[in-house]
């Protein structure tokens, strides 16, 4: 097999028991190789496909990702499965780094604690790698504790954790962009030349910092004895908004999303989490066009930096064999619905970006194919050569982009703010058809995404769809009964 690429993993964030038994590679078996896989995870935060041209993103400005899209394949249709608790990314990085699904990814603990301090059995994605001959590297948002931390990397560098200081004066606002908070000088921690966790102070804008670390590590700290794995992960664009002004400037004429409106027209099951508050509805249009300039403004930043790495790779001669995959731990509203968070499981929030090129990759193509984002574990371990947790194996789709597969027949989703509270929504995908079901008031949408995509036209009280909604919710029955979902008890 040759394996003479490097792959890059790059995610907008970082969206389920033991271990079982996982094949080991013993490091000697490594010099049979012609050229080990390296990995590159490059994790965002908040980042919604619509940030990016190459995946829907009317108006984004992201040229060094859609080249990568022009070099590889769009995987369109990839969801995170959903989250326990307001903080959707500490559940949408735990079921990545595990492999497992939502409702068994720490299932002795379904609160915000146990992802945010990932304690368990099973073998992580970034320690399978160290445990088989990778140098392994983290830097940025991190979110699932120390000990994981430390579990899974040989070095860290400038590691923050869920989300950067507020603007005091303009809470989750951009109106300043000069001021040295927010996205300015994150506080992490690092991996010290001991091995133990270190406090530490960075200057700079934090997709910078992050970057930087990563291109040091390339250059000084990398054993090049050894494959290396990376896993880069910016907070951006997460809140509270901030970004160059010079970057800003990019984009003047920024519209609300067709998909606007200025009040969620029902409760939700969550309409007052954190991030509904940042800007309390209604949602004027300004407001929601300022945020959303802001927010594709941060996603441009990162853009930039890709590139930069992008061209580092081809200094070193590193590029040719370097296979990218891009996504993100989940999306975000910002404006689309009348919300503002990712506490929903619309597709503006569900839905995340992902696209892989390099050797062996199809060229220009798009797999519509389903998949969830926590598949990545097994689908990265594919690429490098390696046997992932069996548990892990059903969520693979290393074969829907080998052109093998057609993907998992139907996705589902679920979101509620706390487990011992029943309030929430739940959401299954099959075919062009997607169903939600607000588990406390027992209200259901339908939603033809072929046809209408930004989910505007709810053909829930249609008589002539009653037969889909049957089968589609009886689906979603067996799965909240059979998945551990507490609520199908």
């Amino acid at each position: 097999m040759n394996l003479k690429f490097v792959l890059i993993f790059v995610l907008s964030e970082l969206v389920c028991g033991g271990l079982g038994g996982v094949d080991v590679i013993a490091e000697d078996h490594l010099s049979e190789r012609e050229k080990p896989v390296n990995v590159l995870v490059l994790m965002t935060d908040d980042f919604s496909r619509h940030c990016v041209t190459a995946t829907g993103g009317q108006q984004a400005r992201t040229p060094n990702i859609d080249a990568l899209a022009k070099r590889g394949t769009v995987m369109s249709n990839t969801v995170h499965q959903g989250g326990f608790s307001g903080a959707i990314c500490t559940c949408s990085r735990a079921m990545l780094l595990t492999g497992r699904a939502l409702w068994s990814v720490t299932p002795s603990e379904l609160s915000y604690k146990g992802p945010a301090q990932l304690n368990t059995s099973d073998t992580l994605l970034p320690e399978q790698f160290r445990n088989e001959g990778w140098d392994t590297f983290a830097t940025g948002k991190w979110h699932n504790g120390n000990e994981a931390l430390l579990r899974g990397f040989d070095h860290a560098e400038a590691v923050t954790g869920g989300m950067l200081p507020f603007n005091l004066r303009d809470r989750g606002g951009a109106k300043d962009n000069a001021i040295e908070i927010g996205m300015m000088d994150p506080t992490g921690v690092r991996i010290n030349s001991d091995g133990k966790i270190e406090k530490h102070q960075s200057k700079g804008w934090s997709t910078d910092v992050f970057y930087d670390a990563a291109e040091s590590f390339l250059d000084q700290t990398w054993d090049r004895k050894k494959p290396f794995m990376m896993y880069i992960s910016t907070n951006a664009p997460h809140d509270p908004r901030h970004v160059p002004v010079e970057i800003l400037n990019r984009f003047p004429n920024v519209k609300e999303p067709p998909n606007y409106l200025p009040i969620h027209p029902f409760d939700n099951g969550d309409l007052k989490v954190r991030d509904e508050m940042v800007y309390k509805p209604p949602h004027l249009p300004e407001t929601v066009r300022q945020e959303r300039a802001i927010y594709l403004a941060m996603c441009a930043q990162i853009d930039d930096r890709i590139g930069q790495l992008v061209e580092k790779l081809k200094a070193m001669g590193e590029l040719d064999n370097t296979l990218i995959l891009f996504t993100a731990d989940h999306g975000l509203a910002v404006g689309e619905h009348g919300l503002m968070g990712k506490q929903n499981l619309y597709d503006g929030s569900w839905r995340v970006p992902m696209i892989l090129a390099g050797p062996g990759i199809p060229v220009g193509e798009t797999r519509t194919g389903f998949a969830y984002l926590h598949g990545l574990y097994p689908t990265l371990a594919s690429f490098a050569g390696l046997k992932a947790p069996a548990y892990t194996e059903p969520f693979e789709f290393a074969s829907v982009i080998r052109g093998n597969s057609q993907g998992l027949d139907r996705v589902f989703g679920a979101y509620m703010p706390n487990v011992k509270v029943p309030k929430g929504v739940r959401a299954v995908r099959e075919g062009e058809w997607k169903l939600l079901y607000y588990t406390h008031s027992g209200r259901k949408q339908l939603f033809n995404l072929e046809k209408d995509p930004w989910e505007t036209n709810d053909l829930i009280g249609d008589p002539q769809y009653t037969d889909q909604v049957d089968r589609m919710f009886e689906a979603l029955q067996e799965w909240m009964s059979k998945s551990g979902d507490p609520l199908g008890k």
